[in-house]
């Protein structure tokens, strides 16, 4: 607040900041500056540039902390569910040999298994796609006060690649089940 003339004391000054930006060449930067601070005392020349490149630094940095951190998360639940496919590996070789001797064909015992796996990736990547969004939209809406955007794209491909990573890894452990012979198996049980 600029107190009355009347008011003011003779020693007191008043600070004005005009914002006006330049951007000059980098060979142009220095003259400018020297051109103006000499013509006009009582202007400064603050420049940015470099704190804007630090921020653009940092800001790649936090980004590319997020992706990895999201890269982990993704991993650790792929291995998280090839954990639990592979724990049941050996009720998945038990029920393929008890269905085979019940006359199931390999096709139809495949197509059940592939029906099965497909289900739990779908279950699984949806889980996933709902509370990823939902923390992503939490942590940029809030956290970063910034719009938050929803790319369907992404998370689409991102499900689809979890549903068929989770065929191969079901696949992977199942098909040795598919092709063992019932008699030893029925005999040990």
């Amino acid at each position: 607040m600029i107190a009355p003339a009347s008011t003011r004391s003779p020693a007191s000054s008043v600070i004005a900041a005009v914002e006006r930006t330049a951007r000059p060449t980098p060979a142009a930067e220095l003259p400018l500056e020297r051109a103006v601070t000499d013509r006009f005392a009582n202007i400064s020349a603050i420049r940015v540039k470099e704190a804007l490149e630090a921020v653009n630094r940092i800001l790649v940095g936090i980004a590319l902390a997020v992706r990895s951190t999201a890269a982990i998360t993704l991993l650790a639940g792929l291995l998280v569910l090839a954990g639990a496919i592979i724990a049941g590996h050996h009720r998945r070789v038990y029920d393929a040999v008890v269905l085979k001797v019940l006359g199931a064909t390999r096709a139809r015992l495949a197509l059940g298994f592939a029906i099965e796996y497909g289900l739990i990736g779908l279950v699984s990547a949806g889980l996933a796609a709902l509370l990823g969004s939902l923390a992503a939209y939490g942590f940029v809406a809030w956290v970063m006060e910034a719009p938050f955007v929803f790319l369907p794209g992404t998370v689409a491909a991102t499900s689809l690649l979890g549903v068929a990573v989770t065929l191969a890894l079901g696949f992977a452990g199942t098909w040795r089940a598919l092709g063992q012979k019932p008699a030893p198996l029925l005999r040990n049980e």
